[in-house]
Protein backbone atom coordinates (compact mmCIF):
# COMPACT_ATOMS: atom_id res chain seq x y z
CA UNK A 1 0.00 0.00 0.00
CA UNK A 2 2.64 2.24 1.05
CA UNK A 3 4.36 2.31 -2.60
CA UNK A 4 3.83 5.51 -4.72
CA UNK A 5 6.12 4.94 -7.76
CA UNK A 6 3.13 4.28 -10.01
CA UNK A 7 0.29 5.96 -11.15
CA UNK A 8 -3.10 5.61 -9.89
CA UNK A 9 -6.77 6.67 -11.14
CA UNK A 10 -10.50 6.40 -9.70
CA UNK A 11 -13.59 7.91 -9.76
CA UNK A 12 -13.87 10.69 -7.01
CA UNK A 13 -17.65 11.53 -7.08
CA UNK A 14 -19.98 9.06 -5.66
CA UNK A 15 -21.46 6.16 -7.80
CA UNK A 16 -24.63 6.63 -9.71
CA UNK A 17 -26.18 9.35 -12.71
CA UNK A 18 -25.48 12.84 -12.14
CA UNK A 19 -25.00 15.42 -14.00
CA UNK A 20 -21.10 15.29 -13.85
CA UNK A 21 -18.59 13.07 -12.65
CA UNK A 22 -14.91 13.59 -11.93
CA UNK A 23 -12.34 11.25 -12.63
CA UNK A 24 -8.80 11.46 -10.74
CA UNK A 25 -5.35 10.46 -12.21
CA UNK A 26 -2.37 10.99 -9.43
CA UNK A 27 1.32 9.41 -10.54
CA UNK A 28 4.22 10.51 -12.72
CA UNK A 29 2.40 8.88 -15.75
CA UNK A 30 -0.74 11.47 -15.57
CA UNK A 31 -0.41 13.70 -17.98
CA UNK A 32 1.41 11.18 -20.05
CA UNK A 33 -1.37 8.78 -20.02
CA UNK A 34 -4.30 11.82 -20.97
CA UNK A 35 -1.67 13.45 -23.82
CA UNK A 36 -2.93 9.58 -25.56
CA UNK A 37 -6.01 10.10 -25.38
CA UNK A 38 -7.37 13.96 -25.64
CA UNK A 39 -8.46 15.91 -28.61
CA UNK A 40 -8.46 19.52 -28.70
CA UNK A 41 -11.36 21.00 -30.67
CA UNK A 42 -8.77 21.92 -33.38
CA UNK A 43 -8.71 18.26 -33.73
CA UNK A 44 -4.90 18.11 -32.83
CA UNK A 45 -3.92 15.97 -29.90
CA UNK A 46 -2.76 19.05 -27.58
CA UNK A 47 -2.78 18.81 -23.92
CA UNK A 48 -1.14 21.45 -22.04
CA UNK A 49 1.52 20.77 -19.45
CA UNK A 50 1.34 23.19 -17.33
CA UNK A 51 -1.09 24.58 -14.35
CA UNK A 52 -4.07 24.54 -16.59
CA UNK A 53 -7.90 24.21 -18.07
CA UNK A 54 -7.86 22.21 -21.22
CA UNK A 55 -11.37 21.77 -23.16
CA UNK A 56 -11.91 18.74 -25.43
CA UNK A 57 -12.58 15.39 -26.07
CA UNK A 58 -11.55 11.82 -25.01
CA UNK A 59 -10.82 9.92 -28.17
CA UNK A 60 -10.08 6.46 -27.93
CA UNK A 61 -9.17 3.77 -31.10
CA UNK A 62 -10.98 6.63 -33.25
CA UNK A 63 -14.31 6.62 -31.32
CA UNK A 64 -14.82 9.68 -29.22
CA UNK A 65 -15.87 8.93 -26.29
CA UNK A 66 -17.26 12.15 -24.37
CA UNK A 67 -16.52 16.37 -23.92
CA UNK A 68 -14.52 16.95 -21.06
CA UNK A 69 -12.87 19.78 -19.24
CA UNK A 70 -8.99 18.58 -18.29
CA UNK A 71 -7.50 19.90 -14.80
CA UNK A 72 -3.77 19.50 -14.46
CA UNK A 73 -2.09 20.29 -10.90
CA UNK A 74 1.56 20.05 -11.80
CA UNK A 75 4.11 18.52 -8.57
CA UNK A 76 4.86 19.34 -5.95
CA UNK A 77 1.91 21.99 -5.99
CA UNK A 78 -0.54 19.39 -5.68
CA UNK A 79 -2.94 17.69 -3.64
CA UNK A 80 -0.77 14.41 -3.86
CA UNK A 81 2.26 16.26 -4.36
CA UNK A 82 2.56 14.78 -7.70
CA UNK A 83 1.55 15.52 -11.37
CA UNK A 84 -2.41 15.44 -10.67
CA UNK A 85 -5.31 14.83 -13.80
CA UNK A 86 -8.81 15.91 -13.03
CA UNK A 87 -11.35 14.78 -15.68
CA UNK A 88 -14.79 16.63 -15.89
CA UNK A 89 -16.83 14.52 -17.70
CA UNK A 90 -20.99 14.03 -18.66
CA UNK A 91 -22.80 11.72 -15.35
CA UNK A 92 -23.31 8.93 -17.06
CA UNK A 93 -22.28 5.61 -15.23
CA UNK A 94 -21.35 4.02 -18.62
CA UNK A 95 -18.84 7.30 -19.76
CA UNK A 96 -17.50 7.18 -16.33
CA UNK A 97 -16.55 3.25 -16.11
CA UNK A 98 -15.65 3.44 -19.75
CA UNK A 99 -12.99 6.54 -18.88
CA UNK A 100 -11.93 4.43 -16.20
CA UNK A 101 -11.11 1.76 -18.34
CA UNK A 102 -9.53 3.65 -21.17
CA UNK A 103 -7.33 4.90 -18.28
CA UNK A 104 -6.31 1.67 -17.10
CA UNK A 105 -4.88 -0.06 -20.46
CA UNK A 106 -3.05 3.12 -20.95
CA UNK A 107 -1.10 2.54 -17.71
CA UNK A 108 -2.83 3.43 -14.78
CA UNK A 109 -4.11 0.98 -11.48
CA UNK A 110 -7.02 1.49 -9.94
CA UNK A 111 -6.58 3.27 -6.59
CA UNK A 112 -6.83 1.85 -3.36
CA UNK A 113 -8.95 3.60 -0.87
CA UNK A 114 -7.54 6.80 0.85
CA UNK A 115 -4.83 6.59 -1.56
CA UNK A 116 -4.95 10.03 -2.70
CA UNK A 117 -4.53 10.98 0.35
CA UNK A 118 -2.14 8.48 1.48
CA UNK A 119 0.52 9.67 -1.07
CA UNK A 120 -0.67 13.54 0.02
CA UNK A 121 0.74 12.10 3.84
CA UNK A 122 3.74 10.37 2.70
CA UNK A 123 4.72 12.91 0.32
CA UNK A 124 4.87 15.46 3.18
CA UNK A 125 1.95 17.70 2.03
CA UNK A 126 0.11 16.94 5.20
CA UNK A 127 0.49 15.15 8.48
CA UNK A 128 -1.55 12.19 10.13
CA UNK A 129 -3.71 14.43 11.74
CA UNK A 130 -4.66 16.69 8.41
CA UNK A 131 -5.38 13.32 7.26
CA UNK A 132 -7.94 12.37 9.17
CA UNK A 133 -9.58 15.40 9.52
CA UNK A 134 -10.50 14.95 5.72
CA UNK A 135 -12.39 12.14 6.42
CA UNK A 136 -14.28 13.78 9.19
CA UNK A 137 -15.00 16.47 6.79
CA UNK A 138 -16.24 14.64 4.30
CA UNK A 139 -17.96 12.69 6.96
CA UNK A 140 -19.85 15.96 8.94
CA UNK A 141 -23.31 15.82 9.34
CA UNK A 142 -23.10 19.08 11.63
CA UNK A 143 -21.81 22.79 12.47
CA UNK A 144 -20.27 21.38 15.69
CA UNK A 145 -18.19 18.50 13.63
CA UNK A 146 -17.36 20.29 10.60
CA UNK A 147 -16.01 23.22 12.85
CA UNK A 148 -13.36 20.46 14.52
CA UNK A 149 -12.16 19.08 11.20
CA UNK A 150 -11.60 21.97 9.62
CA UNK A 151 -9.49 23.24 12.68
CA UNK A 152 -7.99 20.09 12.85
CA UNK A 153 -7.50 20.23 9.37
CA UNK A 154 -5.86 23.39 9.52
CA UNK A 155 -3.06 21.76 11.80
CA UNK A 156 -4.37 23.03 15.34
CA UNK A 157 -3.53 20.00 17.25
CA UNK A 158 -0.55 19.14 14.88
CA UNK A 159 1.11 22.74 15.24
CA UNK A 160 0.58 22.17 19.13
CA UNK A 161 2.04 18.38 19.37
CA UNK A 162 4.86 19.75 17.09
CA UNK A 163 5.27 22.84 19.69
CA UNK A 164 4.93 20.62 22.60
CA UNK A 165 7.83 18.06 20.82
CA UNK A 166 10.63 21.00 19.87
CA UNK A 167 10.35 21.57 23.80
CA UNK A 168 10.83 17.87 24.82
CA UNK A 169 13.21 17.42 22.19
CA UNK A 170 15.85 20.47 23.33
CA UNK A 171 15.80 19.32 27.13
CA UNK A 172 16.35 15.51 25.83
CA UNK A 173 19.15 16.33 23.67
CA UNK A 174 20.66 18.30 27.37
CA UNK A 175 20.32 15.26 29.33
CA UNK A 176 21.93 13.27 26.79
CA UNK A 177 24.87 15.72 26.14
CA UNK A 178 25.26 15.58 30.12
CA UNK A 179 25.33 11.61 30.37
CA UNK A 180 28.18 12.22 27.27
CA UNK A 181 30.10 13.95 29.33
CA UNK A 182 29.50 12.70 32.71
CA UNK A 183 32.92 12.47 33.31
CA UNK A 184 33.56 16.31 33.22
CA UNK A 185 31.04 16.91 35.76
CA UNK A 186 28.53 19.06 32.92
CA UNK A 187 25.43 20.74 34.64
CA UNK A 188 23.96 22.43 31.91
CA UNK A 189 19.93 21.87 32.55
CA UNK A 190 17.85 23.89 34.87
CA UNK A 191 16.14 21.12 35.94
CA UNK A 192 13.77 23.59 37.76
CA UNK A 193 12.49 24.83 34.32
CA UNK A 194 12.77 21.69 33.02
CA UNK A 195 9.75 20.48 35.66
CA UNK A 196 7.67 23.80 34.68
CA UNK A 197 7.80 22.98 30.94
CA UNK A 198 6.78 19.38 31.91
CA UNK A 199 4.02 20.73 34.35
CA UNK A 200 2.97 22.57 31.34
CA UNK A 201 2.89 19.50 28.97
CA UNK A 202 0.84 16.95 31.02
CA UNK A 203 -2.02 19.69 32.11
CA UNK A 204 -2.17 21.02 27.99
CA UNK A 205 -2.24 16.89 27.23
CA UNK A 206 -4.62 16.13 29.92
CA UNK A 207 -7.40 19.03 28.78
CA UNK A 208 -7.01 17.78 25.16
CA UNK A 209 -7.73 14.21 26.85
CA UNK A 210 -10.83 15.67 28.51
CA UNK A 211 -11.87 17.13 25.58
CA UNK A 212 -12.23 13.59 24.02
CA UNK A 213 -15.76 12.95 25.48
CA UNK A 214 -17.19 16.13 24.01
CA UNK A 215 -15.43 15.87 20.79
CA UNK A 216 -16.18 12.01 20.24
CA UNK A 217 -20.06 12.66 21.14
CA UNK A 218 -20.26 15.66 18.56
CA UNK A 219 -18.60 14.39 16.54
CA UNK A 220 -21.02 10.78 16.24
CA UNK A 221 -23.61 12.56 18.06
CA UNK A 222 -24.84 12.78 21.59
CA UNK A 223 -26.75 9.44 22.18
CA UNK A 224 -30.13 9.70 24.53
CA UNK A 225 -31.51 6.56 25.53
CA UNK A 226 -35.14 6.51 26.42
CA UNK A 227 -36.14 4.17 29.50
CA UNK A 228 -38.94 3.09 32.06
CA UNK A 229 -40.74 0.56 32.80
CA UNK A 230 -43.29 -1.02 29.53
CA UNK A 231 -46.05 0.83 28.68
CA UNK A 232 -45.11 4.25 30.07
CA UNK A 233 -45.33 6.22 26.58
CA UNK A 234 -41.61 5.59 25.60
CA UNK A 235 -42.09 4.88 22.23
CA UNK A 236 -44.88 7.87 22.10
CA UNK A 237 -42.09 10.03 23.45
CA UNK A 238 -39.71 9.06 20.82
CA UNK A 239 -42.47 9.60 17.78
CA UNK A 240 -42.44 12.74 19.78
CA UNK A 241 -39.17 13.88 19.63
CA UNK A 242 -38.54 12.82 16.10
CA UNK A 243 -41.99 14.53 15.06
CA UNK A 244 -42.98 11.00 12.85
CA UNK A 245 -44.06 7.88 13.69
CA UNK A 246 -40.70 6.34 13.99
CA UNK A 247 -41.59 3.37 16.13
CA UNK A 248 -44.82 1.24 16.70
CA UNK A 249 -47.12 2.24 19.68
CA UNK A 250 -49.74 0.31 21.39
CA UNK A 251 -51.38 -0.26 24.95
CA UNK A 252 -49.98 -3.83 24.86
CA UNK A 253 -47.00 -3.90 27.41
CA UNK A 254 -43.67 -4.96 25.81
CA UNK A 255 -44.36 -3.80 22.50
CA UNK A 256 -41.41 -2.50 21.69
CA UNK A 257 -38.95 -5.99 22.34
CA UNK A 258 -35.95 -4.16 20.26
CA UNK A 259 -34.09 -0.52 20.88
CA UNK A 260 -34.84 1.36 18.05
CA UNK A 261 -32.59 4.97 17.02
CA UNK A 262 -33.07 7.84 15.14
CA UNK A 263 -31.05 11.45 15.22
CA UNK A 264 -32.00 14.73 15.54
CA UNK A 265 -30.07 17.64 14.57
CA UNK A 266 -30.36 20.27 17.09
CA UNK A 267 -28.82 23.59 16.95
CA UNK A 268 -25.81 22.07 15.11
CA UNK A 269 -25.65 19.11 17.45
CA UNK A 270 -26.33 15.83 16.30
CA UNK A 271 -28.56 13.64 19.43
CA UNK A 272 -29.30 10.44 18.96
CA UNK A 273 -32.14 9.38 20.54
CA UNK A 274 -33.01 5.65 20.95
CA UNK A 275 -36.30 3.93 22.34
CA UNK A 276 -35.41 0.81 24.44
CA UNK A 277 -37.51 -1.87 25.57
CA UNK A 278 -39.33 -1.44 28.67
CA UNK A 279 -37.53 -2.79 31.68
CA UNK A 280 -39.55 -5.48 33.27
CA UNK A 281 -37.30 -7.25 35.52
CA UNK A 282 -40.27 -9.89 36.55
CA UNK A 283 -40.85 -11.28 33.07
CA UNK A 284 -40.22 -14.60 32.03
CA UNK A 285 -40.75 -14.27 27.88
CA UNK A 286 -37.10 -15.02 26.57
CA UNK A 287 -37.40 -12.21 23.83
CA UNK A 288 -38.43 -9.92 26.30
CA UNK A 289 -35.30 -10.40 28.47
CA UNK A 290 -32.86 -10.46 25.24
CA UNK A 291 -34.50 -6.24 25.15
CA UNK A 292 -34.19 -5.48 28.48
CA UNK A 293 -30.67 -6.78 28.06
CA UNK A 294 -30.00 -4.25 25.03
CA UNK A 295 -31.60 -1.84 27.21
CA UNK A 296 -28.91 -2.04 29.77
CA UNK A 297 -26.48 -1.90 27.18
CA UNK A 298 -27.44 1.41 25.47
CA UNK A 299 -27.61 3.30 29.07
CA UNK A 300 -24.22 2.23 29.26
CA UNK A 301 -23.08 3.29 26.22
CA UNK A 302 -25.53 6.25 26.40
CA UNK A 303 -24.03 10.31 27.41
CA UNK A 304 -28.08 10.83 28.43
CA UNK A 305 -30.60 9.01 30.08
CA UNK A 306 -34.56 10.29 29.82
CA UNK A 307 -36.20 7.84 32.84
CA UNK A 308 -39.78 7.55 31.80
CA UNK A 309 -42.64 7.59 34.38
CA UNK A 310 -46.18 7.59 34.35
CA UNK A 311 -46.38 6.95 38.24
CA UNK A 312 -46.05 9.32 40.63
CA UNK A 313 -45.18 8.14 43.54
CA UNK A 314 -42.16 10.14 44.44
CA UNK A 315 -40.16 7.99 47.13
CA UNK A 316 -40.51 5.47 44.30
CA UNK A 317 -39.22 7.94 41.84
CA UNK A 318 -36.26 9.02 43.31
CA UNK A 319 -35.19 5.07 44.83
CA UNK A 320 -35.36 4.64 41.33
CA UNK A 321 -33.48 7.31 40.40
CA UNK A 322 -30.62 6.57 43.04
CA UNK A 323 -30.45 3.44 42.27
CA UNK A 324 -29.87 4.26 38.49
CA UNK A 325 -27.14 6.79 39.35
CA UNK A 326 -25.34 4.69 41.59
CA UNK A 327 -24.80 2.21 38.69
CA UNK A 328 -23.93 5.07 36.39
CA UNK A 329 -22.04 7.75 38.15
CA UNK A 330 -21.34 10.05 35.50
CA UNK A 331 -24.74 10.15 33.34
CA UNK A 332 -26.70 12.83 33.18
CA UNK A 333 -30.41 11.01 33.82
CA UNK A 334 -33.81 13.32 33.17
CA UNK A 335 -37.00 11.97 34.97
CA UNK A 336 -39.65 12.07 32.72
CA UNK A 337 -43.47 11.75 34.41
CA UNK A 338 -45.66 10.90 31.02
CA UNK A 339 -49.12 11.28 30.74
CA UNK A 340 -49.47 14.83 32.26
CA UNK A 341 -52.88 15.18 30.80
CA UNK A 342 -54.19 12.53 32.80
CA UNK A 343 -52.89 13.62 36.22
CA UNK A 344 -54.82 14.95 38.44
CA UNK A 345 -53.91 18.17 40.10
CA UNK A 346 -53.01 16.90 43.51
CA UNK A 347 -50.88 14.56 42.38
CA UNK A 348 -48.49 16.68 40.44
CA UNK A 349 -44.57 16.43 40.61
CA UNK A 350 -43.14 20.15 40.52
CA UNK A 351 -39.48 20.09 41.37
CA UNK A 352 -36.81 21.60 39.49
CA UNK A 353 -35.52 17.86 38.18
CA UNK A 354 -38.54 16.71 37.01
CA UNK A 355 -40.04 17.64 33.45
CA UNK A 356 -43.88 16.90 33.21
CA UNK A 357 -45.09 16.08 29.88
CA UNK A 358 -47.65 14.93 27.97
CA UNK A 359 -46.32 12.88 25.10
CA UNK A 360 -49.08 11.87 23.64
CA UNK A 361 -50.23 15.76 23.17
CA UNK A 362 -46.93 17.17 22.88
CA UNK A 363 -47.17 19.24 26.39
CA UNK A 364 -43.79 19.65 27.46
CA UNK A 365 -41.27 18.43 24.80
CA UNK A 366 -40.27 21.73 24.06
CA UNK A 367 -38.94 22.55 27.73
CA UNK A 368 -37.91 19.09 27.43
CA UNK A 369 -35.58 19.60 24.44
CA UNK A 370 -34.46 22.65 25.99
CA UNK A 371 -33.28 20.99 29.25
CA UNK A 372 -31.14 18.38 27.32
CA UNK A 373 -29.80 20.83 24.55
CA UNK A 374 -29.16 23.71 27.49
CA UNK A 375 -26.88 20.44 29.34
CA UNK A 376 -24.97 19.97 26.79
CA UNK A 377 -24.52 24.04 25.52
CA UNK A 378 -22.93 24.19 29.39
CA UNK A 379 -21.21 21.27 28.91
CA UNK A 380 -19.27 22.42 25.61
CA UNK A 381 -18.91 25.96 26.13
CA UNK A 382 -16.04 26.12 23.27
CA UNK A 383 -15.04 28.85 21.23
CA UNK A 384 -15.25 27.66 17.24
CA UNK A 385 -11.15 28.18 17.67
CA UNK A 386 -10.94 25.36 20.45
CA UNK A 387 -8.55 22.10 19.94
CA UNK A 388 -10.75 19.17 20.74
CA UNK A 389 -9.77 15.98 19.71
CA UNK A 390 -12.29 13.71 18.61
CA UNK A 391 -10.23 10.55 17.34
CA UNK A 392 -9.73 7.31 19.88
CA UNK A 393 -6.12 6.94 18.01
CA UNK A 394 -5.38 10.33 19.80
CA UNK A 395 -6.87 9.64 22.97
CA UNK A 396 -4.94 6.65 23.53
CA UNK A 397 -2.00 7.89 22.28
CA UNK A 398 -2.00 11.27 25.06
CA UNK A 399 -3.16 9.13 27.96
CA UNK A 400 0.44 6.91 27.26
CA UNK A 401 2.35 10.14 26.53
CA UNK A 402 1.10 11.69 30.05
CA UNK A 403 1.88 8.37 31.73
CA UNK A 404 5.68 8.03 30.58
CA UNK A 405 5.86 12.40 30.93
CA UNK A 406 4.51 11.44 34.95
CA UNK A 407 7.13 9.00 35.10
CA UNK A 408 9.67 11.64 33.91
CA UNK A 409 8.55 14.03 36.54
CA UNK A 410 8.43 11.76 39.34
CA UNK A 411 11.86 10.24 38.82
CA UNK A 412 13.06 14.12 38.22
CA UNK A 413 11.94 14.78 42.00
CA UNK A 414 13.53 11.75 43.27
CA UNK A 415 17.06 12.45 41.63
CA UNK A 416 16.66 9.51 39.09
CA UNK A 417 19.55 8.68 37.00
CA UNK A 418 19.52 10.69 33.60
CA UNK A 419 19.57 7.77 32.10
CA UNK A 420 15.97 6.72 33.27
CA UNK A 421 14.77 10.24 31.94
CA UNK A 422 15.97 10.21 28.86
CA UNK A 423 14.04 6.49 28.15
CA UNK A 424 10.91 7.58 29.45
CA UNK A 425 10.98 11.26 27.31
CA UNK A 426 12.02 9.53 24.29
CA UNK A 427 9.31 7.20 24.88
CA UNK A 428 6.75 9.45 25.28
CA UNK A 429 8.00 11.92 21.94
CA UNK A 430 6.98 8.55 20.21
CA UNK A 431 3.25 8.49 21.61
CA UNK A 432 2.87 12.19 20.39
CA UNK A 433 4.98 11.91 17.08
CA UNK A 434 2.25 9.08 16.28
CA UNK A 435 -0.45 11.41 16.52
CA UNK A 436 1.38 13.49 13.58
CA UNK A 437 2.41 10.69 11.41
CA UNK A 438 6.13 11.39 12.53
CA UNK A 439 6.43 8.11 14.04
CA UNK A 440 4.55 5.73 12.69
CA UNK A 441 3.95 1.84 10.91
CA UNK A 442 2.70 0.43 7.72
CA UNK A 443 -0.80 -1.15 10.02
CA UNK A 444 -1.52 2.09 11.57
CA UNK A 445 -1.57 4.03 8.00
CA UNK A 446 -3.74 1.09 6.74
CA UNK A 447 -6.07 0.73 9.36
CA UNK A 448 -6.57 4.95 8.79
CA UNK A 449 -6.53 4.88 5.07
CA UNK A 450 -8.99 2.20 4.67
CA UNK A 451 -12.07 4.51 6.05
CA UNK A 452 -11.86 6.24 3.30
CA UNK A 453 -13.40 6.16 0.12
CA UNK A 454 -11.37 5.38 -3.52
CA UNK A 455 -11.14 8.13 -4.78
CA UNK A 456 -10.27 10.42 -1.74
Amino acid sequence: MLKNNDTIVAIATPSGYGAIAVIRISGVNSIKILKKIFLSFSGKKKLSEKRSINLGYIKYKNKIIDKVLIFIFKKPKSYTGEDIVEISCHGSIYIQNKLLAIIIDQGARLANPGEFTLRAFLNGKIDLCQAESILDIVNSETDFSHEFAINQMRGNISNLIKNLRKKLIYFLSLIEFELDFSEENYNIINYLEFKKLLDNIIKKLKDLIKSFKIGNALKNGISVSIIGCPNVGKSTLFNKLLKYERSIVSNIAGTTRNYIEDSLIINGIKYRFIDTAGINNKTKNYIEKLGIKKTYSNIKKSDIILYVFDNFNKKMIYNKKKKLQKEYPHKKIFIIINKYDLIKQKQIINYKNIINISAKYGYGINKLLYKITNFYKKMINLKKNSIVITQTRHYESFKEAVFYLSKVKENLEKKIFPEFLSIDIRTALDYLGKVTGEVTNEEILSNIFSKFCIGK
